[in-house]
């Protein structure tokens, strides 16, 4: 039974028995799993409401789905996929920054 409702927002899986465990019954927590907003700041594409619509389509580009109005984690794999692939993603991108949809980024 999955006390805390977990998905990954990029590509849909559960915790592992073991993230489970940890998360659930440590003080650890879920540490691994992070918003994908902490990861797109930290390798330096921030989501913000003035790039949103540059985070939309690099959310797309990386995950193949639009990114979620509510979003919660991404697993460590998807987290490094960001890493490894945004920079490059969003360098050739040369849509506008703005999106025409209306959402709240924390």
């Amino acid at each position: 039974m999955l006390l805390t409702r977990m998905l990954c927002d990029g590509c849909g899986r559960k915790p592992t028995l073991a993230e489970w465990f940890k998360g659930e019954f440590t003080s650890a927590g879920y540490s691994e799993w992070r918003h994908p907003a902490i990861i797109f700041k930290e390798v330096g594409y921030p989501m913000t409401q003035d790039t949103l619509g540059r985070s939309e389509r690099m959310f797309l580009a990386l995950f193949g789905k639009e990114m979620p109005d509510d979003m919660n984690y991404l697993c460590p794999e998807c987290q490094s996929r960001v890493e490894v692939e945004l920079p490059a993603l969003a360098s050739a991108d040369t849509g506008p920054m703005y999106s025409s949809r209306q959402r709240f980024v924390g």
